[in-house]
């Protein structure tokens, strides 16, 4: 079948490291992919993916616009909650309304597939975080969407690279072995944001994720504190010094930018890190392939490059086989 003549998927926010794994993962699976962005021209590697095409998001208020980009779409991806995209993050006060005029899009289009993320603690009814709150409208609007079968995804702790966690705290390493961890304490269950992709593809094509709200989370609970020391171990950073940072530090950081002499924590995590990420969902038996291990996800990243070559070895030894 020529790449014409494939049914589309066509992806929303999918600027951010969220996007970029989901469009590999669709693109391997020979599936053809419209991505709309706001600004094509600093996305042209998309293009080296087989099947992608990088088109421009004129307007996300414009449901007749959007009607037309999802004309002969098989699905719809919506990532907007992805707030890894730096310029292309959507504004939170902005992410309801263009649910609602996907909403009208996808129905005048007549799409019959909807996958949207979402995150853990997504809450309508949550109205002191307005992040969460506003997720949670988002999810309602999507689940009302007539002649499409829908799914929301509710992620917690998504590694990769540019994460803006595992990165944060790989950048303050680099500069001094002294690592400040904002809300230390809280805990998590990483995934690797490739397999988050790969799980994405699996219930875009399944009936048995229709009209739900599915959990993804890693296998491993451990706490941000943990996540760090990992980053360090990994790293080969034997003296740094993890402590935790609070709030208060924490947004003097953030506020300072480039000038802050702590570079360990993000705006993502001001708002994204305010209360546990973990749900009693078992990942390997919802989609049959076991994920990743956190040493795994992050050697790739941050490990010095012999012992990235070294990792493969190390997983065999561990009964891993090609898993990674």
């Amino acid at each position: 079948m020529s790449e014409s003549k494939k049914p589309k998927t066509v992806i929303l926010g999918g600027g951010g490291m969220v996007g970029r794994a989901v469009i590999n993962a669709l693109s391997k699976q020979g599936m053809a992919c419209d991505v709309l962005v706001r600004r094509p021209a600093r996305f042209r590697d998309y293009r080296l993916y087989a099947g992608v095409r990088v088109l421009p998001l004129t307007s996300l208020d414009d449901s007749a616009f959007l009607a037309d980009a999802f004309k002969g779409a098989k699905a719809v991806v919506n990532l907007l909650a992805d707030l890894t995209a730096g310029p292309e993050t959507l504004d939170e006060e902005a992410l309801v309304g263009a649910t609602q005029q996907i909403k009208k899009a996808v129905e005048t289009a007549r799409v019959p597939r909807v996958v949207a993320l979402s995150h853990i603690g997504a809450d309508a009814n949550n109205a002191r975080d307005n992040w969460l709150y506003q997720l949670g409208e988002a999810d309602a609007i999507t689940h009302t969407i007539t002649q499409a079968q829908t799914t929301v995804m509710r992620t917690g702790l998504l590694l990769g690279a540019n994460d803006q966690v595992s990165s944060c705290y790989e950048a303050q390493l680099k500069r001094m072995a002294l690592l400040p961890v904002y809300q230390a304490s809280l805990t998590v269950q990483p995934l690797a944001v490739e397999d988050f992709a790969q799980a994405l593809v699996q219930v875009l094509q399944r009936p048995d994720g229709f009209d739900k709200k599915v959990t993804v989370v890693g296998p491993e609970r451990m706490t941000l504190k943990d996540v760090a020391h990992t980053v360090a171990d990994l790293m080969e950073k034997d003296q740094a010094i993890v402590l935790p940072m609070c709030r208060l530090n924490a947004r003097l950081m953030v506020a300072l930018g480039e000038l802050a002499p702590i570079r360990s924590v993000s705006a993502f995590q001001l708002k994204t890190l305010r209360a546990d990420k973990t749900a009693d969902a078992d990942f390997e038996a919802q989609f049959g392939f076991a994920p990743k291990s956190i040493e795994q996800t992050l050697a790739t990243q941050v490990a010095p490059a012999h012992m990235r070559e070294r990792y493969p070895a190390f997983r065999q030894e561990a009964g891993r086989g090609d898993q990674g």
